[in-house]
């Protein structure tokens, strides 16, 4: 019945896109098949920081073969696009001795109604146990298995809905939908608005793992609008409203005698809006000032509401053409809901470097952001360090090479239950009344490598390491990964 009713989304989804985006006629139009084929071994060790914390022995751990073929539909016409993508990963787990069968599903469709009037859309859909996935079902080699941090400086989608690795191995399936229009109005000046829907679900039948991810629904419908008023001066305003359905399984901690407990409720609502200037004094230099705003409302009576004020000024600078440079920060005011704010700061910090046979990047951030669909209890606001080291290098057109380094702290600000217990020491009452008088705090460590090998004009083998370390206030949240990833994959276009 549950396979059922996911063909039946695929197929509603797939027939909805080709109604919206297929033109009325076949002229001017490039259609291309590729298929694949690819088999891969995991080897994936974790090793918890405590030996009291054998209850999650072997959570995370994986010796996986694999094996999937893949096929990718991709039509371009004047004013559209639709591609479909779809890998089916029959594996085979040699620690449990099981085997089950991974889908990853993307489709995406873009069409221009008029010259200056366009609309999207995209679907993806996984069915896995790796937490570590990117976003992306159909992530480049290099990139898979890597823990995920901000790329950019405006990487706050990309956590949105970026499970924990902290549960181990858990089956889930996820689904994200994301549809949107925008207008051009004017030379470099636009209004549009979206809507986002994410569903994250336990997969029955998961070897009885009793702890899962808390389930949810998640709408984000947003809105758009920018203008430049000369060649100097732009405008821009984003505006979010979220919010955040979960499949509630707690109750009330009192409850008058003889009444049944009443049902708590982990649904929230958050809104969110940016408003930016921007200066360009030259091509080269552009002076962004941007202003945020975050709040976040909770159901639960227990959870403080929560509210962020961060302002930024930075300067986007090219030193040539093979150097950039993204710098800024500025105050930032947070402050709950019962509780005393407090005046704290956020910066980022970017730099690239372009070589003949490498690219060098280096990114430092420090944000605060609300972090709620994480798929466990460790939500809320939380101020966030990140800094990251990516170098690639390519030895010879058919040998190429990646490393990286990662550092994350994350410090919880009012954590909530078990959260909020370890960062006290098991204490009942709170110990604060300021924000940030009590955190529940993350340090983790990250670094890997891969070597790409191409031959025989189809072929890719590859071989990456990654390495994680984090050390937390919970037990199961503090551990050590070691992860191996072999892969040999034949990649042919089959019809144009």
């Amino acid at each position: 019945m549950l396979v059922n009713s996911r063909l039946l989304r695929f197929a509603a989804a797939l027939s909805g896109a080709i109604v919206l985006f297929a033109p009325s006629c076949a002229a001017a139009r490039q259609t291309t098949v590729t298929g694949s084929l690819g088999m891969g071994y995991n080897y994936w060790e974790r090793t918890y920081k405590s030996e009291n914390a054998e209850a999650y022995l072997n959570d995370g751990d994986r010796r996986d073969w694999s094996v999937w073929p893949e096929i990718e539909l991709r039509s371009i016409g004047i004013h559209d696009l639709l591609s479909l993508r779809y890998r089916p990963v029959l594996t085979y787990d040699d620690l449990r001795d099981t085997t089950y069968v991974d889908h990853y599903l993307t489709l995406a469709g873009q069409r221009s109604l008029t010259r200056n009037w366009n609309v999207s859309l995209s679907n993806n859909f996984v069915l896995s146990t790796d937490p570590t996935r990117d976003e992306t079902p159909f992530s480049r080699l290099g990139h898979e298995g890597t823990p995920q941090g901000p790329a950019t400086q405006n990487a706050e989608q990309n956590r949105d809905t970026q499970l924990t690795q902290n549960l181990g191995r858990r089956r889930y399936w996820t689904n994200d939908l994301t549809a949107r229009t925008n207008y051009t109005y004017a030379a470099d000046s636009e209004v549009g608005v979206g809507y986002a829907y994410n569903v994250l679900r336990n997969e029955s039948g998961d070897n009885g793992i009793a702890a899962e991810y808390e389930e949810y629904d998640r709408h984000d419908f947003s809105g758009l609008f920018s203008y430049r008023f000369n060649p100097a001066w732009k405008s821009n305003l984003e505006l979010h409203y979220i919010e955040g359905l979960y499949n509630d399984n707690g109750v009330a901690p009192t409850a008058a005698a003889g009444e049944a407990p009443a049902r708590l409720s982990s649904d929230l609502q958050e809104y969110r809006a940016d408003f930016g200037v921007d200066y360009n004094r030259r091509v080269t230099d552009t002076f962004p000032l941007l202003y945020k705003f975050r709040e976040t409302r909770y159901d639960d009576y227990r959870r403080n509401d929560i509210w962020v004020h961060e302002l930024t000024v930075g300067w986007d600078h090219a030193l040539d053409e093979r150097t950039h440079l993204i710098i800024g920060g500025g105050p930032a005011y947070v402050d709950a809901e019962d509780m005393n704010g407090e005046w704290v700061y956020s910066l980022y910090l970017t730099f690239t470097r372009a070589y003949q046979h490498a690219n060098l990047s280096a990114r430092l951030e420090k944000t605060y952001a609300t972090e709620n669909f994480t798929g466990a209890g460790d939500i809320g606001l939380s101020d966030i360090i990140e800094a990251r080291t990516d170098l690639t290098y390519r030895f010879t057109e058919k040998l190429s090479s990646g490393i990286f380094g990662l550092y994350r702290y994350r410090a919880i600000l009012n954590p909530h239950g078990e959260y909020y217990q370890a960062a006290t020491g098991n204490e009942v009452t709170s110990t604060g009344r300021n924000v940030g008088d009590v955190t529940y705090i993350e340090n983790g460590y990250s670094a890997g490598a891969n070597l790409d090998y191409r031959f025989l004009r189809w072929f890719v083998a590859s071989v990456r390491y990654v390495y994680y370390k984090q050390d937390a206030d919970l037990l199961r949240d503090s551990y050590t990964d070691n992860r191996i990833m072999l892969q040999l994959a034949v990649t042919k276009e089959l019809w144009r």
